[in-house]
């Protein structure tokens, strides 16, 4: 070979090698990039729920409910109202579980069920429900269970009107 021919080979693998090396370039670029929306994305997501209850407004007569909690998280759900406007929707209830740091109490991720406070095919289901588990749990436990329904009942018909007060003033009603 002459040194003619080996200076073209030898530029032709730069040519080649530099052409090579820009690609790699613009893939790790592409690649970078795609990483980071995908992490946007995922941070989106995560701070859903977290947005929803800073959107909310926890109601007096409906207590938290604490869960089973770990050695390091606790679990609480709560109902509240929401009455920003999402997805074409205003004035909500809000079913939240949250998941908070137990030291520190601060809320990790969360997860809310919006049910319109007028949907009353959806919140009588919920009811329904959530009373055929306290009639399970009961006889499971050997409780008589009209007399706590009874307490139920009336404790709601004293404080109804308290309830339908603060409901509204949370809300933005027409």
């Amino acid at each position: 070979m002459s040194d003619n021919e080996i200076l073209m080979d030898k530029e032709l693998f730069l040519d080649k090698f530099e052409k090579m090396s820009l690609k790699i370039e613009q893939l790790s670029s592409e690649i970078s990039k795609m990483k980071e929306k995908l992490d946007k994305t995922n941070k989106f997501n995560r701070s859903f729920g977290l947005e929803a209850i800073r959107n909310s407004k926890p109601l007096s007569f409906a207590k938290e409910i604490h869960g089973i909690k770990s050695p390091t998280k606790r679990y609480i759900m709560s109902i509240r109202t929401v009455s920003e406007l999402w997805k074409g929707r205003k004035n909500d209830f809000l079913i939240a579980i949250r998941q908070q740091e137990k030291e520190t109490q601060m809320d990790l991720k969360a997860l809310g069920i919006r049910i319109p406070v007028d949907d009353m095919k959806n919140l009588t289901t919920l009811t329904k429900e959530v009373l055929s588990m306290l009639y399970v749990s009961s006889e499971l436990k050997g409780i008589e269970i009209t007399e706590i329904l009874r307490e139920i009942i009336s404790q709601i018909n004293k404080e109804g009107q308290n309830m339908v007060h603060e409901v509204k003033q949370n809300l933005l009603l027409k």
